[in-house]
């Protein structure tokens, strides 16, 4: 979640349940184990995470609770000026090598490591 807040410039918040959840009638998950009721354990651990990598404490790992946190989406704005990923961005040329990547009769470019194919003595 953090890594997607700062990739992307924006807040990401991280929901997870806590405890094991029991079903009243038994399943399986065709994996050819035996049938079982619960669904597995939750960790909790449920916090926001903002485009400049900090982050929000996280709820309890044991305990329910609501997490209720301030963003300041200017912040998002803020870091893509300041950290400048797509001011270096050559979108131009990304939308041609796509446009000729695209047809019909594309064929890669291969670059072979001279030193691949020696034998070794």
């Amino acid at each position: 979640a953090r890594n997607a807040a700062i990739a992307n410039s924006y807040f990401v918040c991280s929901i997870n349940r806590v405890g094991t959840e029991i079903f009243p009638n038994p399943f399986t998950s065709g994996d050819g184990k035996p049938q079982h009721a619960d669904f597995g354990h939750f960790y909790g651990s449920t916090h926001v995470s903002a485009p400049d990598a900090s982050c929000t404490p996280s709820l309890s790992r044991h305990r329910d609770g609501l997490l209720i946190s301030e963003v300041d989406l200017n912040l998002c704005r803020q870091i893509k000026d300041k950290w400048g990923f797509r001011m270096t961005a050559r979108y131009d040329i990304y939308a041609d090598l796509l446009a000729r990547y695209l047809k019909p009769d594309f064929e890669p470019q291969v670059v072979c490591d001279p030193f691949s194919n020696k034998k070794s003595s």
